[in-house]
Parts: structure tokens; C-alpha cells; sequence
């Protein structure tokens, strides 16, 4: 008797052996399975992930065009690109082309990839960038959500003409310097759709070394 009780027992304990096997198995299982979900999803995102590629540049300048400029901007840089090729080089258009560039670039919102992807900074003055990135990603910039991986339904303006009303010589200081041959330009801004941004704007414009720089903006 005592010999089929314990049999008895030794056979309940293996099924609780294997039952606890089992469990543990599926559990490594579903485990894994999560795990292994999770990293291809990861990979996935990461491979939608957007990147800006340089398509173009200008030989001597730090003045570059990629692919998530739009078709206007593309446009401004070319004809950039054939003044400052030229010898010698209009000044007045140059200062013109940057402004054109710079408004288009930082008012046009839609190709931003986050509220960090400041526009026209290549064409602010060096010195002042930090500060005019940090007050741009505070205000203009302050409410463009991420579109990192493609996926933002949010609308936001594009560019699609900067014309220039008026640009004369100025006397300007920055930083201890002035530059007698400054630029004032006053320029107006179209976009695709009127989403309440800004139609108008006032730069000064900068020499710095060989470049010209937007030094303030109004």
C-alpha cells in the first residue's frame, strides 16, 4: 500500500514538475516573442527614419542645398550659386538672394523636421546663431512637432515667393564693428497657404569677411 502511495506522489510531483516547466517555457516564450517584436519594430522606425542628404554646394562657401529644400528654395540657391561664380560678383544681388533664402528657409515650416530644425541659419551671422536658434525654437518654431520618421498631421507653411521691396546701403554695429556698407532689406513673404505667419519682414544685412550675413531681423 504504502509503495503505491508513494508512486502516487512521485507521479503528482513529476506533473507539477512539468506543469511548472511548461509554464515557465511559455513564459520565456511570450517573453522573447515581446522582445524580439520590439527590436524589428525599433529597426523598422529606424530605417523610416528621415535623413537630410547635401545634394549641392558652393565651391569656397559654406552655403549648401539638401533634400528636403523645397522647389523654390532650390531655385534661389541656383541662382546663388551663379553670382557667386561670377567675377566680380554683384553685391546687391548677393545680399538680395540671401535674404530671399534666408526668409524662405526659416518661414517655411513643413519640411522641418523637429521644433530643433532652425531654418536660414547658414545665413545668419556667425556669431549671433546660437542666440537666434534658441529664440526661434521658443516662439516661430516652438509648436512644430516631430516628423521624424514621416508621420505628422500637423499643417505648416511653405514659401513659395520672398520678393524684395526695397534694399538700400546702412550703416550698421555689431559687435563693436561697423559696417558702413550694411544692407537694409525690406522684403515680403507668400506662402501656399495663409496660415497667419508673417508676410513681411526687415533685415539688416552684414559683411563679414567675404560673406554677407543677416545681422538683425524685424
Amino acid at each position: 500500500m504504502k509503495d503505491k502511495k508513494n508512486t502516487k506522489k512521485t507521479k503528482k510531483k513529476l506533473s507539477s514538475r512539468k506543469i511548472s516547466i511548461l509554464i515557465v517555457v511559455v513564459i520565456s516564450l511570450i517573453i522573447s516573442g515581446i522582445i524580439i517584436h520590439s527590436y524589428l519594430n525599433r529597426e523598422e522606425k529606424e530605417n523610416k527614419a528621415q535623413t537630410t542628404k547635401v545634394t549641392s554646394s558652393i565651391e569656397g562657401y559654406d552655403y549648401s542645398l539638401t533634400s528636403m529644400d523645397t522647389k523654390y528654395y532650390k531655385e534661389l540657391f541656383e541662382k546663388l550659386k551663379k553670382t557667386l561664380e561670377s567675377d566680380p560678383r554683384d553685391e546687391e544681388l548677393y545680399a538680395s538672394l540671401i535674404s530671399q533664402l534666408f526668409a524662405t528657409d526659416f518661414y517655411t515650416l513643413s519640411n522641418k523636421i523637429g521644433s530643433s530644425d532652425i531654418g536660414g541659419l547658414d545665413f545668419v551671422l556667425e556669431s549671433a546663431r546660437a542666440n537666434f536658434a534658441m529664440k526661434a525654437k521658443d516662439t516661430m518654431y516652438k509648436s512644430v512637432t516631430s516628423n521624424l520618421y514621416g508621420e505628422r498631421d500637423q499643417e505648416l507653411p511653405e514659401v513659395t515667393k520672398v520678393s524684395i521691396d526695397s534694399i538700400t546701403k546702412t550703416s550698421f554695429t555689431y559687435n563693436g564693428t561697423t559696417d558702413a556698407e550694411a544692407y537694409n532689406v525690406k522684403i515680403s513673404i507668400t506662402y501656399n497657404k495663409d496660415l497667419g505667419y508673417p508676410t513681411s519682414a526687415k533685415l539688416i544685412l552684414v559683411h563679414n569677411g567675404k560673406l554677407v550675413e543677416v545681422a538683425k531681423i524685424n
